[in-house]
């Protein structure tokens, strides 16, 4: 498998039956929000499935028993994973300046 991808590519039928590929999955649809979001921020549309465990009135969809796929028309799919990439390449948060009295 090549270096570019690093997971094999899948693909779920959503609105209108068309294929939508899968960039990124999350445990809960609060934390797909952030990778949606950057991707809506940058003009590409995105489709949430959520996954649940159980056939009942009120599925389990937390942890490992169930998820969130952020996916992505095909013309799409390769911007979405580079936009994704790049973002994982950046610091949570920003770097702590020591406290040390400014020089005059």
């Amino acid at each position: 498998m090549s270096d570019e991808q690093k997971f094999p590519i899948k693909k779920r039928r959503g609105p209108g039956q068309a294929y939508w590929y899968v960039v990124a999955h999350a445990v809960d649809m609060t934390s797909a929000a952030i990778p949606a979001g950057l991707l809506r921020s940058a003009d590409i549309p995105v489709f949430l499935f959520r996954e649940a465990a159980g056939q009942s009135a009120l599925p389990l969809s937390v942890g490992m028993l169930g998820g969130v796929d952020v996916a992505v028309p095909e013309s799409f799919y390769t911007e979405a994973l580079a936009l994704l990439e790049a973002d994982d390449d950046t610091p949570d948060e920003l770097p702590s300046q020591a406290a040390e009295p400014p020089q005059d």
